[in-house]
């Protein structure tokens, strides 16, 4: 890793460091290996319910978002004044690259690579040409993206019974809710300085995004039975208020400036 501040990791004190260095700390001891995760000695079991074709479509695009974020932070490094900001997003480009190999194993055990959705590869290619402050770009891979994985990884695993994907399942988790963290943390600071109708505007744009890409998404995506459609419908329509909830307790907007930001979108 490039850019690192000048410090042993030895002579850190993770319980006394600040937010971000205990947070980058924790990523570097929490690295894991494809193989780790992936018994190459375990095939794949999925439900007998549970179409292959189907399976592949899902673990696809989970692996062309981890192929976005990497764009994503590989934008926003050479941007961080912060030494440690940048040790964290250098972790989670490792991280990233290790998500997408890992989820390319486990395809080849299931069916094929499908091409990435139109609705979600519109939807990164609109948050990468985002032209304004990068607390926006942090906030909508951090904030909305990485609780929109953690959120659809808990639900795949409760349905995708598959011993080694569950394994696989956990460790990328893990890593979704370090990414998350570090959104949190340093856009709770970063936000403090930025003017009221920059954050309303941050917050409409990310409002816009969220709900072109899910519900467009929903609309077009296979879903193999209608239980699970009426349940991928619901979380849908609960989702935003769970990312609204987040990005006013970030300090985005106050809930009165979501509103007003909301009626303006």
């Amino acid at each position: 890793m490039q850019g690192l501040p000048n410090i042993p990791l030895a002579d850190a004190r993770p319980a006394e460091a600040p937010p971000l260095q205990r947070l980058a700390l924790k990523g570097e001891a929490q690295q894991w290996t494809v193989s780790e995760a992936l018994n190459s000695n375990q095939a794949a079991r999925l439900p007998k319910w549970l179409p292959k074709k189907f399976t592949s479509a899902v673990i696809s695009q989970f692996y062309h978002g981890e192929i976005a974020t990497l764009a994503m932070c590989r934008r926003l490094l050479d941007g961080l004044d912060d030494p440690w900001a940048r040790r964290c997003i250098e972790v989670q480009i490792t991280d990233e690259s290790r998500h997408a190999e890992a989820y390319r194993t486990y395809l080849a055990d299931i069916g094929d690579l499908v091409p990435p959705d139109p609705v979600l590869s519109e939807a990164y290619d609109k948050a990468l040409g985002w032209t304004g402050p990068p607390e926006a770009l942090i906030a909508a891979f951090n904030i909305v993206l990485e609780g929109e994985a953690l959120y659809a990884l808990d639900y795949l695993g409760g349905w995708l019974t598959c011993p080694r994907f569950r394994n696989l399942n956990t460790r990328v988790s893990r890593d979704e809710a370090r990414h998350l963290a570090f959104g949190r943390i340093y856009l709770s600071s970063r936000l403090k300085r930025m003017a009221r109708d920059e954050r309303m505007e941050i917050h409409r744009w990310l409002k816009q995004l969220w709900s072109q890409t899910a519900f467009g998404v929903l609309d077009q995506f296979p879903i193999p039975n209608a239980l699970l459609g009426r349940r991928c419908r619901t979380w849908m329509e609960t989702g935003w208020q769970d990312h609204r909830k987040a990005l006013i307790g970030i300090g985005l907007v106050s809930d009165e400036e979501a509103r007003m930001a909301e009626q303006g979108s």
